[in-house]
């Protein structure tokens, strides 16, 4: 493990934010609160894409399949055969796993550009959504209502608006820690080696099927963790919200404003966007139809040509320059 983890990780500053947002449910009315456990949900959602999609270049589009398989698919275990909905959270992870090494296997397998990846990946979260309206199993397109919230951790429930937001801080903190990781350990290397140059990386021994394969897997077991949660907060689980791949864009929309291939960059780009879409769709929803998302796209294209290369890299150059 690179120096740089120990002290990104040693870093006072990053605790002491870390405790003080832990403390956010104890003073926010539940319309923030629920306004920031969302963000917390894109920021390890952006923050797991970018584990495939910034660090291995693979621009892949499936991850609302990824969503919808921890969401749906824990859900009808536990509605339709019982089973508590933690297990049906790792059960719902594996198929994640195995799905996301069948896709990372189709990719070496044709060497896919990557925009045919991005299209094949696309394909797959479109027939996702397809089969999960089609079966009854899995809630069609009705979707699943979760049973009440009643507080018992040990059947999956947080007792309310904290307890899910104290949740899904775990899960973004993660999330942010396994990029840290992999960004600092032989995986990074090979993987960004990967992203720059396939066949020189080929040339030079690195494994790409094995590489590729163990990037997609990350992601797409920690997205379904993420997916779970996500379903047992609404404790509804809509199938043209959680499977839909719109919530795809708006992850990697997220990850590349806030900076692909970074640690921090696909957390920081859900931290701004989301909490303004949220903000401007109740303040300014009802006052003219599209304001909100006219100014929302204003400022998404705004600090896109600002940073292309993202939010974080604009901030660490702003930080970093020296009076003459």
């Amino acid at each position: 493990m690179r120096p740089e983890f120990f002290t990104t990780i040693k870093n006072p500053w990053l605790w002491l934010a870390l405790a003080a947002t832990a403390t956010l449910p104890l003073m926010l009315p539940s319309y923030y609160l629920h306004i920031l456990t969302l963000t917390l949900v894109y920021m390890a959602l952006a923050s797991a894409w970018n584990v495939v999609g910034g660090i291995a270049g693979q621009i892949s589009l499936a991850h609302s399949l990824f969503v919808g398989c921890g969401a749906m698919l824990a859900s009808a275990l536990l509605l339709k055969l019982g089973i508590n909905m933690w297990f049906g959270m790792l059960i719902s992870a594996a198929v994640a796993a195995v799905l996301a090494a069948a896709i990372a296997w189709v990719d070496f397998r044709f060497r896919l550009g990557h925009l045919s990846f991005a299209l094949i990946t696309l394909a797959f979260a479109e027939m996702a959504e397809i089969v999960v309206i089609g079966s009854d199993f899995l809630g069609a397109a009705s979707g699943l209502f979760l049973p009440k919230d009643n507080g018992n951790f040990l059947n999956f429930e947080f007792g309310g608006g904290k307890g899910a937001f104290w949740m899904m801080l775990a899960l973004a903190v993660i999330c942010i820690l396994v990029n840290l990781v992999i960004l600092n350990s032989p995986l990074g290397y090979y993987l960004r080696t990967v992203r720059d140059n396939e066949n020189a990386a080929q040339a030079i021994g690195v494994a790409l099927l094995r590489n590729k394969t163990l990037a997609m897997v990350i992601s797409a077991v920690l997205t379904s963790l993420v997916g779970t949660v996500y379903a047992r907060y609404l404790t509804f689980a809509d199938p043209y919200q959680l499977v839909s791949p719109v919530i795809t864009i708006e992850i990697v929309l997220f990850a590349t404003v806030g900076g692909l291939g970074r640690a921090f960059g696909p957390a920081l780009g859900a931290l701004l966007l989301v909490p303004l879409g949220e903000v401007l769709r109740g303040k300014l929803g009802g006052v003219l139809p599209g304001l909100h998302y006219f100014i929302y796209g204003a400022v998404v294209i705004g600090v896109i040509l600002a940073s292309p290369r993202g939010l974080l890299p604009l901030i660490e150059r702003l930080f970093k320059r020296k009076p003459a």
